[in-house]
């Protein structure tokens, strides 16, 4: 989002993350035309500060690769030895702004600066919000991470959930098999509703996986008269998957009754 250049957070307008770090702390700014909203989320601190720490990781493996080059006698040509600096520069742009490289005499060297880490590192789970509704802090930052739900569901879509690949040739055909992904997608958006009221978070994969092992149990019985008798039922489920049907408010014993049948051999 676009963000004024002549905004600049004071401890006035800005209000640090604390507490739980799954919830980012807003506080808001405004002038006559917009709102401004600076959020600070610990979580996505985190999450910012690994990958600058991964590609950092990168960054010096890369460079230690190119100053064995230079050291066993690969590279001998000054402007050579710069390009390939430039290329390195060019493929870690996340992380090139705080070294200076530069080589003399057969020797690559890499200085850190520490400055600009800092500065970087602080920033880290910060952004802007910008909007011309009248909206509370609080308000906006939930309509901004309806976002996040909104690519969640189309990762889900084409996914699990099996819009993709659609193989069909007819129109009829693909727009049905359009209209099943989508139903589906709803109903499974009426699941992780029911459970985010119980203030259960799981995701839908971890609730499938759970449920994926309660299975039906068929036993088959033969009497000495002939006769076979097949009993199926369901497993009795433990604890954390009886808690699963209560939630989703489905009574198990009645939606899998015991169902026996008798023939003769």
């Amino acid at each position: 989002m676009a963000v004024s250049s002549d905004y600049v957070p004071t401890e006035k307008n800005v209000r640090i993350a604390s507490g739980d770090p799954s919830q980012a702390q807003d506080d808001s700014f405004r002038d006559e035309a917009s709102q401004l909203v600076l959020c600070r989320s610990a979580q996505r601190r985190l999450k910012e500060e690994g990958m600058i720490s991964k590609a950092e990781v990168r960054f010096l493996a890369d460079v230690k690769a190119l100053e064995k080059r230079i050291k066993t006698g690969r590279i001998k040509q000054a402007a050579l030895i710069e390009r390939k600096i430039g290329a390195l520069q060019k493929k870690h742009p996340r992380i090139q702004r705080f070294y200076a490289i530069s080589h003399h005499e057969g020797e690559l060297l890499a200085v850190r600066n520490e400055d600009k880490v800092e500065e970087a590192l602080s920033f880290c789970g910060d952004y802007i919000l910008k909007t011309d509704k009248a909206l509370g802090a609080p308000q906006l930052w939930e309509l901004y991470m309806t976002l996040l739900k909104a690519e969640a569901g189309f990762c889900m879509l084409k996914g699990s959930l099996g819009l993709r690949p659609n193989y069909h040739q007819l129109e009829g055909r693909v727009d049905g098999h359009i209209f099943i992904s989508v139903l589906t997608y709803h109903l499974l958006s009426w699941v992780r509703r029911r459970f985010e009221s119980c203030g259960d978070m799981r995701e839908w994969t971890t609730i499938r996986r759970l449920l994926s092992t309660h299975s039906l149990v068929s036993t088959c019985l033969s009497l000495t008269d002939g006769r076979i008798i097949d009993v199926c039922k369901p497993s009795v489920p433990d604890a954390e998957r009886a808690l699963v049907y209560k939630i989703l408010g489905i009574d198990w014993k009645s939606a899998f009754p015991t169902v026996k049948t008798e023939m003769k051999s």
